[in-house]
């Protein structure tokens, strides 16, 4: 394993002890709902015909860390994506805390996550299989505010602690909703790739009982952008249909984005995930990527993608059945 750094701080409620600087790999995880894409069909438009998406797909300007968190045995509680310089990025870091599908690990979706620091976006990721509930969500998200005070900790002093998103896909779709509407005060803005139908929802190790994991995106009180795809797995488990209402629910300003195609293949419930693992990422970054620069850096340019009279996101090709309120 090749170490970067590795930076003490301080214990919070027994829990976390130490971030630590690392690579990004790990093994390959099989798991529930994590299958392989289906070939596409006809590719779509260049990225250039839409110019917000093609400003925010390549990797952004700055270089990128990724570290964990550990508490005090040892164990990870948390992995991070971050940028390798914050003094070079001329602004505080927002802060994106991510929630993970059932039985995946931050690994699977590093292209994603890495891509987000690569912007200046400081971003936390629970490690449990399980993440439903929302509360490890918030509770990292939490913890990276109070590094914010911590001295000598690597994001001291760094963060912008009063812009931070819940992002996340599938089961941790559900806890990023779930985050947001449990603390309000914290949670600026709401990502979700791929947010399942209600009927999915049961108990796990995170959630002793299904209404532990239940929740109802006609609550937020946060912007919020819901995306998905046409593909097989999702017409069962994140339809159009299912996203369509959830962003009819919704009485703040919204945006839903349904991909047809990425990376020249069909979208589905595990594109965002990285190639390594079946998943073909790169179509959903740049408007995914855009959100989070309008919501948290307040970006007229990817403003642009969601507002106005003529919202790119609604005349891409690419994302039929796509609309914003």
């Amino acid at each position: 394993m090749n170490i970067n750094r590795v930076v003490r701080v301080a214990v919070r409620n027994g829990r976390r002890a130490a971030v630590t600087g690392r690579r990004a790999g790990t093994a390959a995880l099989s798991a529930v709902l994590l299958l392989g894409p289906l070939t596409g069909v006809a590719a779509a438009a260049p990225a250039s015909s839409y110019p917000v998406q093609a400003a925010y797909t390549p990797a952004g300007p700055y270089a990128t860390l990724t570290g964990v968190v550990t508490g005090p045995s040892g164990q990870v509680i948390d992995d991070l994506y971050y940028p390798g310089s914050y003094p070079a990025l001329g602004f505080q870091s927002p802060i994106v805390t991510w929630g993970d599908g059932t039985d995946a690990t931050p690994d699977m979706v590093s292209v994603l996550l890495r891509h987000l620091a690569s912007y200046g976006f400081t971003v936390i990721a629970p490690t449990l299989a399980n993440t439903g509930s929302g509360s490890e969500i918030d509770e990292a998200a939490r913890y990276l505010v109070s590094q914010d005070s911590v001295p000598g900790s690597v994001f001291a002093g760094h963060l912008d602690v009063s812009e931070v998103a819940a992002a996340g896909v599938s089961q941790g779709a559900g806890g990023a909703v779930r985050a947001a509407t449990n603390d309000p005060a914290l949670i600026k803005t709401v990502l979700t790739f791929s947010l399942p139908n209600t009927f999915w929802v049961g108990p796990n190790p995170d959630c002793p009982i299904a209404a532990d994991c239940m929740y109802n995106p006609a609550v937020l009180t946060q912007p919020v952008f819901f995306i998905s795809t046409h593909g097989p797995l999702d017409s069962v488990i994140a339809s159009p249909a299912t996203e369509q209402a959830f962003f009819a629910s919704t009485t703040v300003h919204a945006a839903l984005g349904i991909i047809r195609n990425s990376d020249g293949r069909s979208a589905d419930h595990n594109s965002v995930q990285d190639p390594a693992y079946g998943g073909n990422p790169d179509g959903e970054l740049g408007y995914a990527t855009a959100w989070l620069e309008y919501q948290l850096r307040h970006s007229a340019a990817a403003a642009a993608a969601f507002t106005g009279a003529h919202p790119e996101l609604l005349s891409n090709a690419n994302w039929p059945g796509s609309d914003r309120k």
